[in-house]
């Protein structure tokens, strides 16, 4: 019989995987994520995509999704000499995942509408609503926390990976990379982000099954 807590467990770790497919199918239909002081036909452009409301009704929940997959890994390290460390990764990859919400919320409902502005002539107010929501000073500031956040925690659950015998190294090295694709290169290297996503739901099925089989 498998406890209740390693079924729940099984869970969150299925809730991991579920966020890599959401990830790596709403990054290609979403488009690069682009500044629109320094691209505004570009970024209107991508944000009348058809396939906006699409991508991110896939990669909204996945965020949400993606919370249960730290909390089940923690719960399975808690235990085990890396727990501490799984810990505190756990916590800071849910705090720097709470905090990407609100610009990812102006992405998602303000730039299509920004958009619309910018194709009607109206730039600059185009612009300035579009760019406060990611590089004003509070929202510029909540997205630099986050993603620092974000990228220390994804490290800390990756030396967890790296130290503990039951999971291959190679997978510490692509979590730590997909971080960094999906946090610091977003901006830079639309193709790097969509690896990413892609390499996220590769270690999330390798950490599924290796939990998988020592929750039985």
């Amino acid at each position: 019989m498998i406890s209740s807590d390693n079924k729940k467990i099984r869970l969150g770790m299925l809730c991991f995987v579920v966020y890599g497919i959401l990830a790596a199918v709403g990054l290609p239909l979403r488009g690069p994520v682009i500044i629109p002081g320094e691209q505004p036909e570009l970024w209107a452009d991508v944000a009348l995509l058809s396939t906006h409301d699409l991508a991110w009704a896939l990669l909204l929940p996945a965020l949400v999704i993606q919370l249960f997959g730290f909390f089940a890994y923690w719960a399975f390290m808690k235990d085990r000499p890396e727990g501490e460390i799984a810990f505190w990764g756990m916590v800071l990859s849910v705090a720097g995942n709470g905090l990407f919400l609100p610009s990812t919320g102006i992405l998602a409902f303000a730039d299509p509408q920004a958009a619309a502005l910018y194709n009607a002539g109206l730039t600059e107010e185009a612009i300035d609503v579009a760019g406060a929501g990611v590089s004003g000073a509070l929202s510029g500031g909540l997205l630099a926390c986050s993603g620092i956040m974000l990228l220390i925690g994804s490290i800390l659950i990756g030396i967890t990976l790296w130290k503990s015998p039951l999971f291959p190294k190679w997978t510490s090295v692509v979590y730590i990379f997909h971080a960094f694709a999906l946090t610091l290169a977003v901006t830079l290297s639309y193709t790097v982000e969509r690896l990413g996503g892609l390499l996220i739901l590769l270690v999330a099925l390798v950490m599924m099954r290796i939990v998988w089989r020592e929750t039985a």
